[in-house]
């Protein structure tokens, strides 16, 4: 009897930790969006002044201008691009298919830190891509540090940008050490966006399911509440764990993933890649989706079929290869390739680890690299190199 009213009172206690959180998040957040005229319906992008809806569009793998349109003519107002996507090419679709309609779009690009002249002139070659005068939302790309947060140069570079009117506001990308970019974010207080790698396989892994158990991060789910809490607005990428087909359930499960995304109170907008009107209104079908069971149902069916090939990013590989092998960054270049099916996309991020690709594992005698979610990372790895190097 005591052993049970003990495990009784701990098991009230673990709950309350959780749940408490996720309340205090979600009552911030709903005093944070009160609508404005016009905004109806739409979720503020944290301080920003911004107003979006739940469901944007990651244009990276998108070649065709008339699937951009389609998605904003059917009520997507926050797309997302790169100077780098397609070699620039990505930007000139973008600003082919916004044409006629730039001001009802949140458009929001990216830059690498660099000197700040260098930067400047990289934004001004985004803003002739994209056929605009300013650029909604411009990101630092790929940050995974609190020094790259504080870096002068990247700010300076945005602030002026900010003055002359081509920015309207600084943010961050993360694909790694992303709870410490967004900690550092809600630290420092000058960038306010960050846009993160999330799905439902984001925090999976017995670790990971303990913290959550107890509401105790770190975690990527409760950084995004407190960073969604603090007014940073979050915005998600890589929702549908790599849009691999799958089959066996009634509910599609990239929606479920979506919804799965969205239930978090700290994501303001999800840009899930659409490349066809069809994973347009997919997509887009999700915005006030319900998980519940049959979408629970749905990911579990996706998760086994996944299970054996997608990393879920959640980082704690960083620095494990004695060998300087970058894991996440292996395997996320392999998702692209059977995942996105997108060759081209997967050899440039594959080359672009430099001395982080996966040619050491190809002689490697034993892995001792251990995955959370049980990848056999030295397989991956060695398939990775083979098909991409």
């Amino acid at each position: 009897m005591k052993r049970r009213r003990f495990l009784q009172s701990v098991g009230s206690v673990a709950v309350g930790m959780a749940v408490g959180p996720l309340l205090k998040g979600a009552a911030v957040l709903e005093a944070a969006v009160a609508p404005a005229a016009g905004t109806v319906g739409k979720r503020a992008l944290g301080t920003t002044g911004i107003f979006v809806s739940s469901v944007g569009m990651g244009a990276m793998t998108t070649r065709d201008a008339d699937v951009i349109r389609y998605a904003v003519d059917k009520g997507v107002d926050y797309v997302d691009t790169a100077d780098c996507y397609m070699g620039g090419e990505n930007e000139r679709i973008v600003g082919r298919a916004l044409k006629g309609v730039r001001g009802t779009v949140v458009l929001a690009s990216k830059v690498h830190i660099a000197p700040v002249d260098q930067m400047i002139r990289s934004v001004e070659n985004s803003l002739r891509s994209l056929n605009t005068d300013v650029i909604d939302v411009m990101q630092l790309h790929g940050i995974s540090t609190e020094a790259e947060i504080v870096n002068d140069n990247a700010r300076e570079a945005l602030r002026k940008l900010i003055d002359q009117g081509k920015v309207r506001v600084a943010g961050v990308t993360t694909h790694s050490g992303q709870e410490a970019v967004l900690r550092a974010v809600m630290k420092h207080g000058f960038y306010k966006t960050v846009l993160v790698a999330y799905n439902f396989r984001t925090d999976m892994g017995l670790k990971a399911t303990i913290k959550k158990a107890l509401g105790a991060g770190p975690g990527l789910s409760a950084a995004i509440r407190d960073a969604g809490a603090s007014g940073v607005g979050v915005i998600a990428m890589k929702t549908q764990a790599g849009g691999y087909a799958a089959s066996g359930s009634p509910l599609s499960p990239h929606q479920a993933a979506l919804a799965w995304v969205l239930e978090n109170p700290g994501v303001v907008t999800a840009i899930p890649g659409m490349v066809s009107f069809a994973q347009v209104d997919e997509n887009l079908a999700a915005r006030g989706m319900r998980l519940g069971w049959s979408g629970r149902k749905a990911l579990s069916l996706y998760s086994r079929a996944i299970a054996d090939r997608h990393c879920g990013l959640c980082g704690e590989c960083a620095g494990a290869c004695p060998q300087g092998v970058d894991v996440q960054g292996v395997l996320r270049s392999l998702t692209y390739r059977e995942g996105y099916r997108r060759d081209d996309l997967a050899r440039q991020s594959y080359g672009e680890l430099g001395s982080g690709r996966a040619l050491a594992c190809v002689s490697c005698g034993g892995c001792v690299v251990s995955c959370p979610l049980g990848l056999a990372v030295d397989r991956l790895a060695r398939r990775a190199h083979e098909v991409l190097a």
